[in-house]
């Protein structure tokens, strides 16, 4: 059953004021249409929701439970109202991210946390997969946005580019090169590597054969695995490893990271993709996000390597000086 809307509002008025020469006016009625209405309204629903005196007008118990209702059904309607015009402005709704997992190291979660905090309204949902998944998956509409690692063929979904970062050299904080600032990819070569999966780490396993190829000597890659686990296989001691220098602050009290210069130094990328279709607004509000932290962090700045610095080692506590132990 679809109750008419005009008798709902004629009988919220008269349920407001419990006098019917008062509603009429509030109405712009005369009398006995307004009367008609509400009788109109019983038949409908099959009681009574009046008692009318000649002195008095009072809810019954149905009138009582429909006047909550339409109070309901009011706050309801301009909620929707308010949010259907939120979403329209990129401040409601939601908004969902396929993300490749070594992104989670890089400025994503910085801007992930200021997103939610400028626009609180949308919802985030966080799909992690590999960067070869993500074409399908916004083509499909599984995915608002895609920060993924190029390269990147789709024609369709043109992607942007969002942060660049130096490859730095990953190794364990008493190995004798840990004490430089840079070195050279010649350097990085003569080492036993800890290199990557082509299966699991398309991406990096590419980065990492460009720099062997641009600095024109053999690789000795004594293991293959795939960030994180590059990290823990470095510090088990089987070799260093070239790694994105957002990884710099993992496992500090054990790893190092030097920079890496000169013929063979390559930097990372991080790329935006969504469907051209897609109206979500909010998609343009992150990448914005994005690129506010790109901008702050110097991750866009192409070529200048002496941006980067290895940040601070932590402290070695003695352990005769341990909080919460005596001394």
């Amino acid at each position: 059953m679809l109750l008419d809307s005009r008798l709902l509002q004629v009988f919220a008025v008269v349920a407001e004021e419990l006098h019917f020469g008062r509603a009429a006016q509030r109405l712009h009625l005369s009398q006995p249409p307004l009367s008609q209405s509400v009788r109109k309204l019983e038949e409908e629903l099959g009681v009574q929701l009046l008692e009318r005196t000649t002195r008095t007008v009072r809810l019954t118990s149905a009138g009582a439970e429909l006047q909550r209702r339409i109070r309901r059904m009011a706050a309801e309607h301009e909620a929707t109202i308010r949010h259907v015009r939120q979403a329209a402005s990129g401040d409601a709704g939601q908004l969902t991210i396929g993300l490749t997992p070594s992104a989670a190291y890089s400025n994503v979660p910085q801007a992930l946390f200021a997103f939610r905090q400028r626009y609180p309204g949308v919802m985030l949902d966080l799909q992690e997969m590999n960067s070869s998944e993500m074409p399908d998956a916004l083509h499909k509409r599984r995915l608002d946005l895609a920060l993924l690692r190029p390269p990147f063929a789709d024609a369709d979904l043109a992607p942007v580019p969002l942060y660049s970062e130096p490859m730095v050299l990953a190794l364990r904080a008493d190995h004798p090169l840990a004490v430089k600032r840079w070195v050279t990819m010649a350097q990085v070569l003569a080492l036993p590597l800890v290199g990557y999966a082509r299966d699991r780490s398309r991406y990096f396993s590419q980065v990492l054969r460009q720099m062997i190829e641009a600095a024109g000597k053999p690789a000795n890659i004594v293991q293959e695995s795939m960030i994180p686990t590059i990290l823990t296989l470095v510090e088990a001691g089987f070799g260093a490893a070239v790694v994105p220098a957002s990884l710099a602050r993992m496992r500090m009290d054990i790893l190092a990271y030097v920079g890496i210069r000169g013929p063979g130094a390559f930097r990372a990328e991080l790329a935006a993709a969504r469907h051209p279709d897609n109206p979500n607004p909010s998609i343009d509000a992150f990448v914005a996000i994005m690129r506010e932290f790109s901008d702050r962090s110097g991750g866009e700045r192409r070529g200048r390597q002496e941006a980067w610095r290895a940040p601070p080692r932590p402290s070695p506590v003695s352990p005769r000086r341990r909080p919460g132990l005596p001394g």
